[in-house]
């Protein structure tokens, strides 16, 4: 595992009665990583998030955050949290900026100057002096945000931040979110039901599935540029695919699909391949990757299980 993650589950279990909620999980999350976590309904994300929080006990394995155990050294652990569980809850009557000042009269370490520089961060500038009854849900996640990240934590949790947000809100959040984990250095852990939110707002992603991980794989390269990184499909559209798949010698694995030449390949080998088809004089329209959604990985892992 990495030195510098922020956050570390080692072997957590989680035992209600007789039932295993949470079957020895492990995973890391890095400084400016946005983590998403996946899984069908009753697949244990609540659960994991709440003990990771310490809203929680953990039954066996324990939680590390910047190297201090949530068993056993929480008060120095949980400072480094800021979290969102469900929805941030705010006196309706008091501004955005009264309700900031009464949560910073908790920590000493906050002042003024904190405070603005929160606000900053969420783009509630102008509407901060507005009382919470008139803010719109996603103003109001910003908000809760802003609270959580005024204490400079190093670690970011938020359970299902985008329920009841409109398009436009869900975009708002994904946005800031990446900024706060590239420009904060922030390691941000996000629950979502939203596959297509997810697949846009995070580099990597763990499914859960019965209590189990099943999987953790990243979205964004680190390399995209990288000519080694395998590529699920490739489509070449030609003017006879008979005759390209003749041109390759039976060196690929092409078939045809509607006309076109689909070809399982990496990024060198999409250029190897082009190179042949225009030395034989074959004419290439178009060259497109068929990568997997996000959905379709997700669906194909858990055996189409529903995400909730």
């Amino acid at each position: 595992m990495s030195e510098d993650a922020v956050l570390r589950l080692q072997s957590v279990t989680k035992v209600i009665g007789k039932r295993t909620i949470i079957d020895r999980i492990s995973f890391e999350v890095r400084p400016g990583e946005v983590f998403g976590f996946l899984g069908p309904n009753g697949s244990g994300k609540t659960t994991t998030i709440r003990m990771i929080v310490g809203l929680m006990g953990i039954t066996s394995g324990d939680i590390h955050i910047e190297g201090h155990s949530v068993k056993g050294d929480f008060s120095n652990a949980i400072v480094n949290v800021g979290a969102i569980v469900e929805n941030p809850e705010m006196y309706k009557f008091l501004s955005g900026y009264q309700n900031l000042v009464h949560y910073a009269r908790m920590n000493p370490s906050i002042n003024k100057e904190r405070i603005q520089e929160a606000i900053q961060l969420v783009g509630l500038q102008d509407r901060i002096h507005d009382k919470v009854k008139k803010y719109s849900l996603g103003m109001r996640q910003r908000l809760g945000i802003a609270q959580a990240m005024m204490h400079r934590p190093k670690l970011l949790v938020l359970d299902e931040p985008t329920n009841g947000l409109d398009p436009a809100g869900i975009r708002e959040l994904r946005d800031y979110l990446r900024r706060l984990a590239k420009d904060e250095g922030l390691a941000v852990v996000v629950s979502s039901h939203l596959l297509s939110e997810m697949e846009l707002m995070c580099d990597r992603v763990a499914i859960l599935q019965n209590g189990k991980i099943i999987d953790v794989r990243s979205i964004r390269s680190d390399n995209p540029s990288n000519e080694t990184s395998v590529v699920e499909e490739v489509l070449f559209e030609v003017e006879d695919a008979q005759a390209a798949i003749r041109i390759l010698n039976g060196t690929g694995n092409g078939r045809v699909v509607d006309g076109q030449l689909l070809i399982s390949s990496d990024r060198k080998g999409i250029a190897a391949i082009n190179r042949q088809f225009v030395e034989a004089g074959m004419n290439v329209y178009g060259i497109r990757v068929k990568t997997k959604t996000l959905e379709d990985q997700f669906l194909e892992i858990t055996g189409g299980e529903l995400i909730g």
